[in-house]
């Protein structure tokens, strides 16, 4: 049974490193933040290409036996995932000092290498099987389906087991494939040996999970856990997010709470989700205090006008809006969340009472999917602060997807508003000003789409010491209303930087050196084009973001880098936007590192014989890497609107173009080597086609039920995905003819080009959106097919 149990070991191995790649962007992001979740990848990357290069110049000085490292790579692998995470625990790394503190660069130098050795044995694993296999095709399946088992499994064991604990499970995979790998040579009892042993050792560490989660000092959890008396109250995981509950008598959470408040801000209990603060819940059930204090928040502008008698609250904050609207004696409320967790901690004794009397109505999921599926209207539509000051100011989630503040989701609430209806939107404010700029302009362009006669009329912006509130109202304000309004923040302290009828600045409170508030919101009403010229004149890009380029919390432009990066460390510091330099980092380090592993052991190569074959090999392989990884990425974004939650979208995105590319690759030994530059060709065009249409058909799927939506998200891919599976096993067919070197370099460039593709097309998303992607992975397997052509195995017969 050599080749079933080789293909089962390839499965099982192939699982193991896709499984501790999720697992490792899970780690990340709960230990740093979002955007280190891109090193996972490249990492990932890194270890496959390593292992093509380091195959290819070792078969040139040894030939050793394939079977044999066939054998010892996949028992290595088991190993590095049970000891890598140990070990990678015992350095100590703080990425944000990377710029001043040179000593933090040899220990991140040395996770990252330790890090990719589990996929570097890994894809030794698989590539020494391909230089045995018959059908390269077969065996490349294998190697395909396996990440797609994988990325069933890790998702699943999420819902059950805490990340920590889930890092095991990878070695329990690699493990099994050891076995199988064995039993792929020999069958007697003293060779099962090994596996069996290392099979327990997994299992073992596995139950026990023996390292814990180190979380950040700059996230908010380890910040508040500082503070005295401090103790966990409830801790719960699952693939949504880490949720902790921290109680502490020092903790008191009130975002932009009006400085003239003389009353008593109660007890409170913070709430995390992956260490950042997500709000907070009352101590006490029953404190009278909490309803005045509410009545002192920003968020409470809207209700200056009079009662609303249906309120939507779109994203918890650990149920602050929604106890907002009930101290208000609104009749109807239903608040919208998409982790479960989060839910049960915001219901206190008054929501349960609400539930019960039929006041309120709460939503598991995906705004954006109800309000598509939704006929209610809404007389008010509530937008709340997420997070924490600092985190906003620090620009951490600019690479953060967030499809709830985009122009398109804009427009969604207004047209879910009753005919009198108020979007309300309050975000935290930093300065220079950004977020507050952008939303402003967002809400107009949104409002003008819905409502053009309105834009005049339709718009009031207040702001406190840290926030500032975006009213939209399609009707239009009225005199009174406006004269309500004004009352009631200036008894506040807030300043009313825009509203109809207003002609010039009217900050009294909360100064600021330009009255940009004003400025922005006079510039979005007369007009379109003005409001383009003063997004395109401010010094941050603060233009409206649509769902095609869902980062709304981004707002250093890509060519400002140089210049603050030349400029004194404490002239730019404030404006520093952590997650795009990290990602601008991480992809000079990828660029560097391939061209040192690749190109200098290539030098060698050159000069024994491959000259221009070598180069047609490294196009070829190193065009369809970085197409097949861009393609995958923006699935996962586009698919993410669709699906709710980037975790329902990784998991489809990742099993269906796996496992689709797993049979494509089966099917390609059926295939005739001359049609190699037709399947790339028949993929640039289905691909493109995805870039043009795919958000389209996301929109227009968008108010089915989940369970349709999935479906449809795999049927949507699959044909691509299938496809994709082609261009690998032809490529070594019709251009890897040198034995294992050449199928070794091949891997090498594959495997280095992804790497590289990972943060570039974070960037490229970021900076252009995720359509373009598309047309990248097209311009990708364009580029491929047009290697093939002059080379004597692809023509005709």
């Amino acid at each position: 049974m050599p080749q079933p149990a080789r293909s089962l070991a390839i499965t099982f191995i192939s699982a193991a490193t896709l499984s501790f790649e999720i697992l490792l962007v899970r780690i990340f992001a709960i230990e740093h933040f979002y955007h280190f979740a891109y090193m996972s990848v490249g990492v990932a990357m890194l270890g496959f290409g390593v292992a093509g290069t380091g195959l290819a110049v070792w078969s040139r000085f040894n030939p050793t036996s394939t079977q044999r490292l066939f054998v010892w790579s996949s028992g290595l692998t088991a190993v590095a995932l049970i000891l890598t995470p140990a070990f990678v625990h015992e350095i100590s790394v703080d990425p944000t000092q990377l710029l001043w503190d040179p000593g933090q660069w040899p220990a991140l130098g040395l996770m990252y290498l330790l890090l990719a050795l589990p996929f570097c044995l890994g894809a030794l694993t698989v590539l020494s099987a391909l230089t045995m296999a018959e059908r390269p095709g077969y065996t490349y399946g294998a190697a395909f389906l396996g990440p797609g088992l994988g990325a069933t499994v890790c998702i699943a064991s999420l819902w059950l087991i805490t990340p920590e604990s889930a890092l095991a499970l990878p070695a329990v995979l690699a493990a099994l494939g050891f076995m199988m790998a064995v039993m792929a040579g020999t069958t007697t009892r003293s060779a099962m040996a090994p596996p069996g042993i290392t099979i327990a050792v997994s299992v073992l560490i596995l139950l026990t999970a023996p390292w814990q989660l180190t979380v950040s000092p700059y996230k908010a959890l380890p910040q508040v856990e500082a503070y005295p008396a401090a103790q966990r109250m409830m801790e719960r995981s699952s693939p949504l997010g880490w949720t902790v509950a921290v109680e502490t008598p020092a903790f008191r959470f009130a975002p932009g709470l009006s400085l003239a408040f003389g009353g008593t801000v109660p007890s409170q209990t913070a709430v995390f989700v992956d260490g950042a603060l997500a709000g907070a819940v009352p101590s006490s059930p029953h404190n009278p205090a909490e309803s005045e204090f509410l009545n002192w928040l920003p968020t409470s502008l809207p209700y200056a006008m009079g009662l609303p008698q249906h309120v939507l609250v779109v994203g918890s904050a650990a149920g602050t809006e929604t106890r907002n609207a009930l101290a208000h004696a609104v009749p109807r409320i239903t608040a919208i969340e998409l982790n479960p967790d989060l839910v049960a901690l915001s219901r206190t004794d008054a929501l349960v009472r609400a539930e019960r009397e039929g006041r309120l109505d709460w939503v598991i999921g995906d705004a954006r999917s109800y309000l598509s599926r939704t006929r209610r209207t809404f007389d008010l539509i509530v937008l709340p602060p997420a997070g924490s000051f600092g985190t906003s100011a620090a620009g951490v989630h600019g690479l953060a997807e967030d499809f709830l503040h985009t122009s398109d989701a804009y427009s969604q609430y207004l047209r879910r508003l009753s005919s009198t209806g108020t979007l309300a939107i309050t975000r935290w404010t930093s300065l220079p000003l950004r977020q507050t700029i952008r939303v402003i302009l967002t809400a107009v362009e949104a409002l003008r789409r819905v409502e053009p006669q309105a834009v005049e009329n339709g718009l009031v912006v207040a702001r406190s010491w840290g926030t500032a509130t975006v009213l939209v109202k399609p009707a239009g304000f009225t005199v009174g209303e406006i004269e309500r309004l004004r009352d009631w923040a200036g008894e506040r302290l807030f300043d009313l930087d825009w509203h109809p009828g207003l002609n010039d600045p009217a900050t009294k409170y909360n100064y600021l050196e330009e009255p940009t508030p004003y400025l922005a919101a006079a510039a979005a009403v007369r007009g379109k084009a003005t409001s383009e010229l003063f997004a395109a004149s401010y010094s941050f890009d603060v233009a409206p973001v649509g769902d095609a380029q869902p980062y709304p919390h981004h707002f250093l432009r890509l060519g400002s880098l140089a210049s603050l990066l030349g400029s004194d460390r404490g002239s730019w510091l404030p404006f520093a936007e952590w997650g795009q330099i990290a990602l601008v980092a991480t992809l000079a380090q990828s660029v560097l590192l391939a061209a040192l592993l690749m190109l200098l052991p290539a030098a060698f190569t050159f000069r024994s014989g491959h000259g221009g074959g070598w180069i047609r090999l490294s196009l070829y392989f190193g065009a369809i890497g970085l197409a097949y990884l861009s393609a995958e990425i923006a699935a996962i974004q586009q698919l993410s609107l669709l699906l709710g939650h980037p975790v329902y979208a990784v998991s489809l995105v990742l099993t269906a173009v796996l496992v689709c590319s797993g049979f494509g690759s089966i099917y390609s030994d059926r295939v005739a080597v001359p049609n190699t530059g037709k399947t790339n060709l028949a993929l640039m065009v289905l691909l493109a086609a995805l870039g043009l249409g795919l958000l389209n058909v996301v929109h227009l799927l968008q108010p089915f039920p989940l369970a349709v939506r999935m479906v449809a998200a795999g049927v949507a891919i699959a044909p691509a995905a299938f496809l994709m599976g082609l261009p690998f096993p032809l490529g070594l067919r019709s251009l890897a003819d040198d034995g294992r070197s050449g199928i070794a370099w091949a891997w090498a460039a594959n495997g280095f080009a992804a790497a590289v593709a990972a943060p570039l097309a974070a960037l490229i998303a970021l900076e252009l959106g995720s359509p373009m992607l598309f047309f990248i992975a097209a311009a990708g397997y364009g580029t491929a097919a047009l290697a093939t052509r002059g080379n004597p195995a692809t023509r005709e017969a």
